[in-house]
């Protein structure tokens, strides 16, 4: 299995790269307040699948996964929903996925 690092690098790398070319070439016009959801969203999906597959510390990975992707979200969607609202049902999500592999590695 790849390690983590390996693997996030390479997303994060690609992640930019796309960022790069896509507000380069004026496909979409530069906002400064999506610019976490090019980085933290593909990085915090790579975090939460891998802490779904890897039996190396999966409460982490998927916590923190979960966190990043809650970060995508509220700033992907602040002109439409309050970015409170997000972090509030991500909170739940959390706790919920949470309990979900405590479960799970107990037996």
């Amino acid at each position: 299995m790849i390690r983590y690092g390996v693997g996030a690098l390479a997303i994060l790398a690609i992640s930019i790269g796309m960022v790069m070319i896509i507000y380069g070439s004026g496909f979409i016009e530069l906002d400064i307040l999506n610019i976490p959801v090019w980085i933290f969203g593909p990085l915090g999906a790579y975090t939460l699948i891998y802490g779904i597959v890897s039996q190396r510390d999966p409460l982490y990975f998927i916590l923190w996964g979960a966190v990043m992707l809650t970060i995508s979200f509220a700033s992907a969607l602040h002109t439409i929903i309050n970015p409170i609202i997000i972090i509030g049902i991500s909170i739940i999500v959390i706790v919920i996925l949470s309990f979900m592999v405590l479960w799970r590695a107990r037996g």
